[in-house]
């Protein structure tokens, strides 16, 4: 008999949702990359775990730490100001947790949670 619990390792349709989900915190990014964005985000999703209550942001700001870090991902010019623009504007209100694959984004203003408290 099969067991129903949740499974492990995040199987291809969860990646694919936070694909879109992700999508909407990196507009400019997703704009410009077309095509290539399901590619690259896909490889990234298979690294990374978000989680919190703003798991989303998290993985959009991990995926935007990934991009600006890859070498072999020849971004173009306006991709990367577009991918600066899309960070720059979360990172205003989040500060990115990471703990081994496991990210964690923490609204700025939320002090206590800033300082660990």
């Amino acid at each position: 008999m099969l067991n129903s619990g949740p499974m492990e390792t995040p199987s291809a349709s969860d990646s694919v949702e936070r694909l879109w989900k992700t999508a909407r915190y990196l507009p400019q990014t997703v704009r410009l990359l077309g095509t290539r964005y399901r590619t690259l985000f896909l490889a990234h999703a298979q690294r990374c775990r978000p989680r919190g209550d703003a798991a989303v942001v998290a993985d959009a700001l991990a995926f935007a730490d990934f991009l600006s870090k890859q070498e072999r991902v020849g971004l173009l010019a306006p991709e990367r100001t577009a991918l600066r623009r899309d960070e720059r504007a979360l990172r205003r209100r989040f500060r990115l947790r990471r703990d081994g694959d496991a990210v964690e984004a923490i609204e700025k203003w939320k002090i206590l949670q800033w300082l660990r408290l």
